[in-house]
């Protein structure tokens, strides 16, 4: 039997908020909520048809998946979690999904995690490897910097550091999902949607943020909240959110701030999505188009 689409995404929702946002708000310890995402990940079907091959980078874990062997533009991922969960597990499945929709060759990491890792450490491993791909000779026009939730904030925050350093080492394009770029937490949208996301809890940010700042810290630091940065001279930048998420306005004061800085930004909303929606595409038509947009900007990206 078919299950409407409507019913089906009010089960999906109720499990979620069962599941993983309920248990969130509880103050368990980070190893217990890391083991419930990972089983929930786990029913996200991962893609036969590329390769996955497992690398260190700059003394980091990481894994390279391709569609193909002969990928021109690398998609550089780096996966979200609140700063403390989240891994090359838990994001695998839907790395793959993009690998095969891009027909380009996806690398994300397992750089370290809150609390165990406050700021700077998780900042400095995602620019060492960063770094370590352009001296094997990858160039920066063949790189997408890509990233979702927290993992957002930690994309814009290098790519905003590589412009500082030399604008010549700013990659060709940034994918913003479902970001997290204030940690002030000043967003309207943390309360207006607090109930409506299905996956992410105000609870679950502040944690995280509390875990991965250090208590001497302005969080209003472009380094920690890069809304607050100079957007002068990004690349090229697709951003993409729900219209139930609590992170919602996060990514409409980006696309606010990005448009009068000019920058080419492309800003994606879908009707009726959840927090990290784009990991559901294979059940929820909204989830697979916005695969579908990000390959449409990538592959443009890729023949510009």
């Amino acid at each position: 039997m078919k299950i409407p689409p409507i019913l089906k995404q009010y089960i999906t929702e109720a499990i979620l908020k069962t599941g993983l946002r309920m248990p969130s708000r509880l103050k368990l310890p980070p190893s217990s909520l890391r083991f419930a995402l990972e089983q929930i990940t786990r029913v996200f079907p991962q893609r036969r048809d590329v390769e996955i091959r497992q690398i260190r980078l700059a003394g980091i874990a990481a894994e390279e998946i391709k569609p193909q062997p002969a990928a021109t533009q690398l998609i550089f991922h780096i996966h979200g979690g609140a700063f403390f969960l989240g891994s090359l597990n838990t994001h695998r499945a839907f790395l793959s999904e993009i690998a095969v929709r891009t027909q380009m060759q996806v690398l994300h990491i397992d750089y370290p995690l809150a609390p165990e890792h406050q700021y700077p450490d998780a900042a400095e491993a995602i620019y060492d490897v960063y770094q370590q791909l352009l001296d094997q000779g990858i160039q920066p026009k063949d790189i997408i910097v890509s990233g979702d939730s927290c993992g957002a904030s930690l994309a814009l925050a290098l790519v905003l550091q590589l412009k500082q350093r030399n604008p010549a080492l700013v990659p060709s394009a940034l994918i913003l999902m479902s970001p997290l770029l204030d940690l002030t937490l000043t967003s309207q949208s943390l309360r207006y949607n607090r109930k409506h996301d299905a996956l992410l809890s105000i609870e679950t940010v502040a944690t995280g943020i509390s875990f991965y700042v250090p208590g001497d810290m302005d969080r209003s630091t472009p380094e920690l909240s890069p809304i607050f940065g100079d957007f002068t001279g990004l690349p090229p930048t697709l951003v993409q959110v729900g219209s139930k998420e609590i992170l919602l306005d996060d990514a409409r004061r980006f696309e606010q701030k990005a448009s009068q800085a000019g920058v080419a930004v492309r800003f994606k909303l879908y009707t009726g999505m959840w927090h990290n929606f784009q990991m559901f595409s294979p059940w929820f038509d909204e989830a697979k188009r916005s695969l579908d947009d990000l390959a449409e900007f990538a592959q443009e990206i890729d023949q510009s």
